[in-house]
């Protein structure tokens, strides 16, 4: 069957659909967090963690996007300086591993309150912990925020699509989802990578089976043969 799009441009009808609609943060900003974006102030640590080879950065959150991305940065910072709200669990074997890191400083109960800089980047951070009347300010070269994660952006998919427990969209190996002709890619998914790269291999995958579908092939033919 036909699949249809309703947009305020118009109605778009296909014999498949491809769902890559991506994840959106959190609306909230910091102060400075907008201002130095792509300028010392990131969501990812694994596209961005090596610019700062031997420098020091903060990480704020406690979910564990930023546990896994603060960790990945001990290979890189030389200081790390983790802030947290509230305090982390500490029977959680992630957290363990961070806070045994020697490059690992942990600022418990602590807000991050405001990012500063100049026209070349973060040059610093103010942040308050708690019981504390002023905010003291910590030389940084790279913020990386995770406060409250991604969530995919579903909310004008039909109830007929499934759902992953995490809140992505459900898919198989060849990224098709439990509704014939529909498909899923990128971080609609909501898989612990997203990277551009992974995205785009889905979005492959999800191209070779959707021209298998509608033409009916048995197989894809490959690049090259082991045989």
């Amino acid at each position: 069957s036909s699949k249809k799009v309703y947009t305020p441009e118009g109605t778009f009808v296909g014999r498949s659909l491809v769902l890559a609609t991506g994840a959106m943060g959190r609306t909230s900003s910091l102060q400075g967090e907008s201002e130095f974006l792509g300028r010392g102030v990131s969501y990812c640590a694994t596209c961005d963690g090596a610019f700062y080879r031997q420098k020091e950065v903060a990480v704020y959150g406690l979910n564990p996007e930023a546990v896994e991305e603060a960790q990945f940065l001990t290979k890189f910072a030389s200081t790390v300086h983790w802030l947290t709200n509230n305090e982390p669990q500490q029977e959680d074997a992630h957290v363990q591993v961070l806070l045994s890191q020697p490059n690992v400083k942990h600022w418990n109960f602590t807000r991050l309150s405001a990012i500063q800089g100049n026209e070349s980047g973060v040059t610093s951070i103010l942040m308050k912990t708690r019981g504390e009347s002023e905010a003291t300010s910590l030389p940084v070269e790279g913020v990386f925020v995770y406060q409250s994660g991604s969530k995919p952006i579903t909310d004008y998919i039909g109830p007929q699509i499934a759902y992953c427990e995490n809140g992505g969209v459900k898919v198989d190996e060849m990224m098709a989802t439990n509704v014939e002709g529909v498909w899923a890619i990128g971080d609609i998914r909501n898989t612990p990578f997203q990277q551009a790269v992974v995205a785009a291999s889905d979005g492959c995958i999800a191209a070779m089976a959707i021209d298998r579908f509608l033409n009916q092939r048995k197989g894809i033919k490959r690049d090259w043969d082991h045989s």
